[in-house]
């Protein structure tokens, strides 16, 4: 079932957990989400792809009441794209979602991404160069990018193609891509994000997926099943895992927070720009982006590990518990479940209300950070299960839960922390609720 239904099987194999994890899996969530726990298994969600005429509107046509007109940033940088060895770690084989048919594209496996962001605490302008290759010969390629988003140029390999926006896809006109080509696509775009709905009953997903922004325009993300078409073109579904480089501008010393690894902070004119790169691939689900007045901590686990922590002034108060159980977890996991399968790793705190395993950078809100025992082992047990192997479709959704729940109720039980106990009987009483209101587990 694993090798089948995961892809990058990098992880160890813990043969002994998957009875416990069959058992756990048609509840599981993190102990920092219980009181959505009783969502109900996803349905497909169909929406219409017909797409407009060739009308191409363009960033200085956005109409927000009171927004200013994007600013304009300087020349988009131009990347230092991964050589042809590099881009092999991120072929994929995509596939089309049962759930989610319009939020993915199988005819191409996007090998790296490129991210040139500008946020001015309103409004958002970037340029994504996406490194590809068709699975199959066509005529046309397509990415999810959100409406509030709109695309002004588009080029495949430095020339000019034609493109048309509708429902929330991006369709360019490319002709005659032979399958197995590699190309680039480099698109500008612009406009104010907004988050879309959650296709769940979860509690903690009612403020929407993907970009949000609070009141004071700091950023964060959450995006699981989908979301990260809110903030840049993308083929936005977990079997197209990537490369990925970020430039992320910032205005008034905010900071921008990517996964991967900080390689560079500049200020340049207005701008705060931090740079980063993800040395492996990663799924769109699982990418992440936090913009605010951020400060990074560094600790070290025994085994030499650097952690970062993310803080914004009002939660620096929470540094010495993460930073305690972010060791204690760590040290415990990789005597459990092997090496971390990354090369570094972190947690930054933002607005929301949820928790999220996001790839080398765990997405905390101050809620669940304020309660570290319970979440972050949780979270950081994904990077193993769910992370370095990820479904190839949301059927498997409950592989990447069943270990971390798996994982988590060890750690509790090993630790003597009370929570164990009564966190057996919670989840057997979301089971039931879950099943009421969804059915049986798999039923897929």
């Amino acid at each position: 079932m694993i090798t089948s239904t995961w892809h990058r099987s990098t992880a160890p194999s813990v043969a002994a957990a998957v009875a416990l994890v069959l058992a756990l899996a048609s509840g599981c969530s993190s102990a920092a989400e219980v009181a959505s726990a009783n969502a109900p298994t996803p349905q497909p969600t169909v929406t219409s792809q017909q797409p407009t005429t060739s009308i191409r509107p363009t960033a200085s046509s956005l109409t927000a009441p009171a927004t200013p007109a994007p600013p304009t940033p300087t020349a988009a940088e131009r990347p230092v794209l991964p050589t042809a060895q590099e881009l092999r770690a991120g072929e994929s084989d995509p596939v089309e979602d049962p759930y989610y048919p319009d939020t993915s594209n199988p005819e191409i496996d996007v090998l790296h991404y490129f991210l040139d962001l500008h946020w001015d605490g309103k409004v958002l302008s970037g340029t994504t160069t996406a490194t590809f290759r068709a699975t199959a010969a066509t005529d046309s390629v397509r990415l999810d990018l959100a409406s509030a988003l709109t695309a002004d140029s588009v080029q495949l390999d430095d020339r000019a193609v034609e493109f048309e926006q509708a429902d929330d896809g991006l369709v360019m006109h490319t002709t005659g891509l032979e399958r197995g080509v590699r190309h680039t696509l480099t698109i500008a775009y612009a406009g104010v994000p907004e988050s879309t709905s959650a296709p769940s009953m979860r509690l903690d997903s009612t403020e929407g997926l993907g970009w949000n922004t609070d009141d004071k325009g700091n950023v964060y993300t959450f995006q699981e099943p989908f979301g990260a078409f809110t903030w840049y073109p993308v083929n936005d579904h977990p079997s197209d895992e990537a490369l990925y480089d970020a430039r992320i501008g910032a205005v008034d010393g905010d900071v921008g927070v990517f996964n991967g690894k900080l390689t560079g902070q500049t200020d340049e004119g207005d701008e705060t720009v931090t740079r980063w790169h993800v040395d492996e691939p990663v799924a769109s689900y699982l990418t992440t982006i936090a913009i605010g007045p951020y400060t990074q901590h560094t600790s070290t686990t025994a085994s030499g590990m650097e952690i970062s922590y993310w803080l914004m002034p009002q939660d620096e108060d929470l540094l010495p518990g993460l930073e305690s159980e972010g060791s204690t977890a760590f040290e415990w996991l990789e005597k459990h479940a092997g090496a971390y399968p990354f090369s570094t790793l972190g947690v930054v705190v933002v607005g929301g209300s949820s928790a999220m395993e996001t790839q080398t950078l765990i997405t905390l809100s101050r809620g669940a950070a304020e309660r570290p025992d319970a979440v972050l082992q949780h979270e950081f047990s994904h990077q193993w299960y769910g992370d370095a192997v990820t479904p190839i479709d949301w059927r498997g959704m409950w592989l990447n839960e069943g270990f971390a729940m798996y994982f988590q109720q060890w750690y509790e039980k090993d630790l003597g922390r009370p929570v164990y106990a009564g966190g057996v009987e919670q989840w057997r009483s979301y089971d039931n609720q879950s099943r009421q209101l969804s059915g049986p587990p798999g039923d897929y």
